[in-house]
């Protein structure tokens, strides 16, 4: 956690607007049990502030990690309120910043064969 306010991080001992969001995640299929396993690194502004090694999740799930990555370093605001519908307000507002705001996500993501390469 920084003691910027959401929307920054910290650099050089300043705080600065984070301009761009980078998550590089990879893929891994099980196919003996059936279940889909990711990795995923994040950086802001070019610096890596989080890395998670491994994790279930299919398909997109790697957002809901990398999401859960920005708000730790304080980039991504938590408040633990739910919408109507009974999802995460939170994750909905990062999804939403991700469609509106494209120049400032850049997503990578590639399945691997094998677990070690996560």
């Amino acid at each position: 956690m920084t003691d910027c306010r959401p929307g920054q991080i910290k650099i050089d001992g300043r705080c600065k607007e984070v301009t761009n969001i980078t998550i590089s995640a990879r893929r891994w299929f099980d196919s003996v049990n059936g279940n889909t396993y990711h990795s995923v690194d994040v950086y802001a502004n070019g610096k890596h502030i989080g890395r998670e090694p491994f994790r279930y999740g299919y398909e997109e799930a790697y957002l809901q990690t990398a999401h859960e990555i920005l708000q730790k370093a304080g980039i991504c605001k938590k408040t633990d309120e739910r919408l109507k519908s009974g999802m995460d307000k939170d994750y909905h507002d990062f999804t939403m910043d991700m469609r509106e705001r494209r120049e400032k996500y850049v997503k990578i993501v590639s399945d691997v064969s094998r677990k070690k390469d996560l």
